[in-house]
């Protein structure tokens, strides 16, 4: 009898959290926010030579750009030390031509661009500043 009734117990405990289902919140990631649409574009580049490749991922929202570098295998981004040492470094992000800043981590936002087309060119440095022949060039409006 007591095994028939733990039974009709867990079956009632599970019909009503199934039931339940409804009322759940979609995560935020699934939840549309209307007028606002985010595109996330993505580039790659490698060196063979240097084992090393470069994934640049970015997206425009208002006057910024969120950007994230990723670079394959086992780089690391360090701050700026005058040793050079491969698979250690930063990245270098022109603006039209023109040096915007360098930076010691895979993801960064470039703020205040004014609006316009733009040319962004992002390049792979060794901590001594010199390049790993790796960069990417893209175009962004704002």
């Amino acid at each position: 009898m007591k095994k028939n009734l733990i039974l009709i117990l867990i079956c009632l405990f599970t019909i009503t959290l199934g039931g339940c289902k409804e009322d759940q919140q979609k995560p935020e990631s699934e939840v549309s926010s209307p007028g606002e649409v985010m595109e996330v574009l993505s580039h790659q580049s490698g060196s063979k030579q240097k084992g090393l490749s470069m994934a640049v991922h970015h997206r425009v929202k208002g006057s910024n750009i969120y950007m994230e570098c990723i670079v394959t295998p086992d780089f690391h981004f360090q701050s700026e030390e005058n040793k050079k040492k491969h698979g250690e470094g930063q990245v270098a992000v022109f603006l039209d031509g023109k040096r915007f800043d360098t930076f010691t981590s895979g993801a960064f936002i470039l703020k205040g661009i004014p609006e316009g087309m733009h040319e962004i060119k992002v390049l792979l440095l060794h901590n001594d500043e010199s390049e790993y022949g790796i960069e990417e060039i893209f175009r962004v409006e704002i």
